[in-house]
């Protein structure tokens, strides 16, 4: 199985894990926090490219110094040491810009990752799912969008249509996500996907 951390990805196979071993016990611990650390960095740099650019310097420090990683302490809590210092280190170097958050919001925004982690995970399941049953068309304009980080005249130019037309084209996917999103939030437990 190929599972995709930041830019670090790990090979393994499910029935080699040893749950024993600390670098197996490690490695889970590593996946399960993904999500945790991919929402913060997020809602800390609001981007995809910057946050894509600061969980790669995350998981590459916590690869050098996984060694250091005391096992009596919450794996959770070193990560997102790490984590907030790398987005502390990303503000510095955005400081011009007017879009960062003060250290006492990043504070708070790893405390409410950490706690918010099982319902992260699931909207995620169900966007994808969402997203998966979404006309190629309005999935291109997402990814223009959110994954090449294309503004609506780009986006417009680009497809040869017009900028109106684009936002509220976005208006309505938006819409659409949000409204099968929160269907499949209504649904029982394990009936939403």
């Amino acid at each position: 199985m190929l599972y995709s951390v930041g830019v670090v990805r790990i090979h393994y196979r499910m029935d080699s894990i040893d749950k024993n071993s600390v670098n197996d016990i490690i490695l889970r611990q590593v996946i399960s926090e993904d999500a945790v650390v991919r929402a913060y960095v997020y809602a800390a740099t609001r981007g995809h490219r910057d946050t894509e650019d600061v969980i790669q310097e995350v998981w590459q420090i916590v690869c050098l110094k996984i060694g250091d990683y005391d096992p009596s302490r919450s794996f959770r809590a070193w990560i997102l040491g790490i984590t907030r210092l790398q987005v502390l280190k990303w503000r510095q170097a955005q400081a011009r810009s007017r879009e960062i958050l003060a250290p006492d919001v990043l504070d708070l925004l790893a405390d409410t990752a950490a706690i918010e982690k099982e319902e992260l995970s699931l909207r995620g399941q169900y966007l994808r799912d969402c997203l998966s049953r979404m006309p190629v068309s309005g999935r291109r304009l997402l990814q223009l969008r959110y994954f090449e980080g294309l503004r609506s005249a780009d986006i417009a130019e680009k497809l040869k249509r017009n900028v109106g037309a684009v936002d509220m084209a976005f208006v309505r996917l938006r819409r659409a996500l949000r409204a099968c999103i929160e269907e499949k939030l209504a649904q029982p437990l394990g009936g939403g996907l």
